[in-house]
């Protein structure tokens, strides 16, 4: 996804999911102002998400039941 539409398709996206109940939303976004990071968003409530964890690539995301795991992110490739 280029990052110049990156905003336009996220938001619409993210908001369809959690309207539909999708109780986790995993968005690994390689154009953040910060750099690489991954977001993980969950507990949907009318169209929004809380965010639940951002780590910068590098850094362990973990995720909740029902996968209940640890992510390792030092793998994800940058640039």
């Amino acid at each position: 996804m280029p990052s110049s539409g990156s905003g336009r398709t996220r938001t619409p996206r993210r908001a369809g999911y959690a309207s539909a109940g999708v109780r986790l939303y995993l968005l690994i976004d390689l154009w953040a102002s910060a750099g690489p990071v991954i977001t993980l968003y969950g507990e949907p409530a009318d169209d929004a998400y809380q965010v639940l964890q951002t780590v910068q690539f590098g850094d362990e995301l973990t995720l909740p039941a029902p996968f209940g795991l640890a992510l390792g992110t030092g793998v994800f490739a940058v640039g």
